[in-house]
């Protein structure tokens, strides 16, 4: 599989990893902030690094080949809820069309110091976006429930909502099952199944709650050894509010599914380590558990080297190796742990021309896990 690893050092915090990595016609981006690439340093002030952002993901996927017509997600990371008011302005500058817009999540939680706004961006070559809708649905902000590029499809957030009344259903499995209901609709907008879905997150406001939603997710992906890859976040933005479940989701349509996991290592919840849709590979959370014991380890250094571990093991498992993984997400206590991170992460790719973009988040790490990867790529 052809790649092209893109390092653009003067708009990042972290000049080893890339980014933004072309595997094939797909593009995955790293973090991508406020850096000012004339100078190298965040701009001064959110309002600022918002612009800077939104302008430097524009030029990362130039420098791809691509263009902006090409991104079909992206996602915003804020570290309040006071950033979600700086959003459209500069969206809307790089995405003026209203019926042309990718999909795009928005997610809170603390940034590193002195960054306002991350962006991630998912782009495809050679397909023209079409943005997706579930009919008596519609989202505040502009952009689209969903977007499908080639045999991709992307969604913005999902929630709970009745499609008669565009308001959140009332009732704890009531909102988790009419969730997942929107889930199947989009997919079906987009031509496709639920079959087709290769990756859910879900986003709960309370663990209280997780039982409904996983009642909801065996509904709806009931035979075991054939699930998406999924990742469960407790999101602290919906607490005070109506809305007890988000989802947000990737497809590829008419790909057979296949689950893949590895020996000694695995999930409580019904959901693989990881998942294929013919090329396209999507890991739920790798921690660090020591395959031959089954137990955790206990240092974030030693957990850390599991996880990686774990993570060529997954990929031997699904037919690629780590020259297959475009994208990592990587979660974390707290952005002290980096230097561990990088550490492991340098030593798993010493070739700087095939290490993934990745993206670190002090968000969504269950138990005692001091650390978690989330991958996706392409395997042949």
């Amino acid at each position: 599989m052809s790649s092209q690893t893109i390092f653009l050092p003067r708009m990042t915090s972290e000049p080893a990893i890339p980014m933004g990595v072309r595997m094939g016609n797909a593009f995955f981006s790293s973090s991508i902030t406020g850096h000012d690439p004339a100078t190298g340093r965040l701009g001064d002030g959110a309002e600022k690094q918002f612009d800077l952002a939104f302008r430097n993901m524009s030029a990362l996927v130039t420098e791809a080949g691509l263009t902006t017509d090409n991104i079909a997600h992206v996602t915003v990371f804020i570290g309040d809820a006071s950033g979600r008011q700086l959003i459209n302005k500069p969206w809307l500058q790089i995405f003026p069309d209203e019926h042309n817009r990718p999909a795009r999540k928005t997610t809170t939680y603390p940034l590193p110091d002195g960054v306002h706004v991350q962006l991630q961006a998912l782009a495809i070559a050679e397909a023209g976006r079409q943005p997706l809708e579930i009919p008596g649905l519609a989202h505040r902000d502009p952009l689209p429930m969903g977007a499908k590029a080639g045999n991709l499809v992307f969604s913005s957030v999902i929630g709970g909502q009745d499609p008669k009344t565009n308001k959140q259903v009332a009732g704890i499995q009531q909102q988790m099952d009419q969730a997942f209901q929107n889930m199947r609709a989009l997919v079906e907008q987009a031509g496709g199944t639920t079959d087709d879905i290769g990756l859910v997150w879900v986003f709960l406001r309370d663990k209280s709650d997780q039982p409904a939603m996983i009642d909801a997710w065996l509904k709806m992906f009931p035979r075991d050894g054939d699930r998406p890859a999924r990742k469960t976040i407790m999101y602290d933005e919906l607490k005070g509010r109506e809305t007890l479940v988000q989802l947000q989701f990737t497809a590829v349509l008419g790909a057979k599914r296949r689950n893949f996991e590895i020996s000694g290592v695995g999930h409580h919840d019904p959901i693989p380590m990881g998942a294929t849709l013919g090329t396209r590979f999507y890991s739920s959370g790798i921690g660090g558990v020591d395959a031959k014991t089954g137990k955790q380890a206990e240092t974030l250094e030693r957990q850390a080297e599991l996880a990686f571990e774990n993570l060529r093991a997954l990929m031997a498992q699904a037919g690629g190796s780590l020259d297959s993984v475009a994208h990592l997400t990587i979660l974390l206590r707290d952005y002290r742990a980096h230097s561990t991170v990088m550490k492991n992460l340098l030593e798993t790719f010493p070739d700087k021309n095939k290490r993934p973009a990745c993206h670190e988040m002090a968000l969504g790490l269950p138990g005692t896990n001091l650390i978690q990867l989330h991958a996706a790529g392409i395997v042949d």
